[in-house]
């Protein structure tokens, strides 16, 4: 072939565009895959063994228990061009436990001279699942991460995917947040029971699932790739006066961009009427400290009182336990397949007053119960705030249905936007 073919030839392939290399770079028996050190029973070429979710050790690399630096990286068995990176940590089926915190993803063609992908410098990271978009491909041998801290004792990476362009479709299945608002950041913790309940409606076993404290719950946290399909508030004990309201901005945030489908229980319906009435800026009161002529949250009440108590002291409180009767307000696909007044959980002394401005009434107090703001849902998007416990125990078909419906209107939501 004469040289200046050849030539033309070789131009062409450099500049053949990034879609004609395959979108995601397929594992092979000739990668070599390495890590700094490995824990027990780990095993580095677990991340990379096409089981995304598994978590146990000899599925997944973790690193040594002790150390203060840790990497994980795979030469590839030829040059690969670099566009995109989906990584799975942690090695709790739904808690940010044991996972990279401060990392960056690098890039070398010798495996000894090696350049930051500064793009996916992560200083803090919280999710359990995160996808890495390249400003521009970058063509290289070794791919590596660089971690200089880690969300307890050691970092773990349950699988790491990487695609020859950055504008990759990725495929990841629905995951959900379910978030604490509690004032203990501690996880596990209250709210976990909404996962399992998802996970029991037909067809969902493998919802994948995230669960946060409420100060992490922020605009940026479910914003990146990938997307939740929605979010589910738990309810919480302490009275509006005594809770630090800054916990509660990026919900804030959330709720006024209104772009995630969410369901509050109890505290959490509460303190998104919070938001959307008063918001984080003004100070809160509660019925026990509040002054009547210049109320501060009256959009918050409680049921009734048999005596005087201070703020925190519930003994005085009448509450609502147990199963109880309510009443649809109006036709609403959250309670299809529901009677006209179904049974439900409830478990609270404090209510709602009324419904905020661009939310709607859809379910009251029904036959013995004294609760009149069942539950709210804003106009025109699927965020529900509901002072009832479908992720308590006590009523699994109602409760069942319920979550099954939710879930198809967040499908349905995030389909059209």
């Amino acid at each position: 072939m004469p040289r200046a073919i050849v030539g033309l030839l070789a131009v062409a392939a450099a500049l053949s565009p990034v879609s004609a290399w395959p979108l995601q770079i397929p594992r092979s028996s000739l990668d070599q895959i390495s890590a700094s050190s490995d824990s027990p029973e780990s095993n580095a070429a677990g991340a990379r063994d096409g089981d995304r979710f598994a978590g146990s050790p000899r599925q997944s690399w973790q690193g040594a228990t002790g150390a203060s630096k840790w990497w994980w990286q795979i030469r590839f068995a030829q040059p690969q061009r670099l566009g995109a990176i989906l990584q799975i940590a942690g090695d709790h089926d739904f808690v940010f436990r044991h996972a990279p915190r401060r990392y960056v993803w690098q890039t070398s063609l010798d495996g000894e001279h090696w350049s930051d992908v500064t793009e996916t410098s992560t200083p803090r990271e919280q999710r359990c699942f995160r996808i890495h978009r390249l400003a521009k491909p970058r063509r290289c041998l070794f791919a590596r991460i660089q971690i200089d801290e880690a969300a307890g004792d050691f970092p773990t990476l349950r699988e790491v995917e990487f695609y020859s362009t950055t504008t990759a479709r990725i495929d990841f299945p629905d995951w959900i947040v379910a978030v604490n608002t509690t004032d203990k950041p501690e996880l596990p913790g209250h709210g976990q029971e909404f996962i399992p309940l998802a996970r029991g409606c037909a067809g969902e076993s493998n919802l994948q699932a995230q669960q946060v404290w409420l100060g992490t719950f922020d605009e940026s946290f479910v914003s990146a790739e990938p997307r939740p399909l929605c979010a589910f508030l738990s309810g919480n004990f302490k009275d509006w006066c005594e809770v630090a309201r800054e916990s509660w901005r990026g919900t804030q945030k959330i709720l006024q961009r209104g772009n995630l489908p969410m369901w509050a229980s109890c505290g959490g319906a509460q303190g998104l009427a919070i938001l959307a009435e008063t918001g984080v800026d003004k100070p809160w009161d509660c019925p026990h400290c509040r002054d009547p002529k210049s109320p501060r949250t009256p959009i918050y009440t409680h049921i009734g009182h048999t005596a005087t108590r201070p703020c925190g002291d519930y003994s005085a409180c009448i509450f609502e336990r147990g199963p109880h009767r309510v009443l649809k307000t109006r036709a609403d696909p959250a309670f299809a397949g529901l009677p006209g007044e179904f049974t439900v959980m409830e478990s609270h002394c404090g209510q709602i007053e009324w419904a905020p401005s661009g939310w709607t009434l859809i379910a009251t107090a029904g036959r013995g119960s004294q609760t009149r703001t069942q539950c709210l849902r804003v106009k025109g998007r699927p965020i529900y705030a509901a002072q009832f416990h479908i992720e308590m125990a006590g009523t699994p078909d109602v409760s069942r249905q319920i979550m099954n419906n939710f879930l198809g209107l967040a499908r349905q939501w995030n389909r059209g936007n």
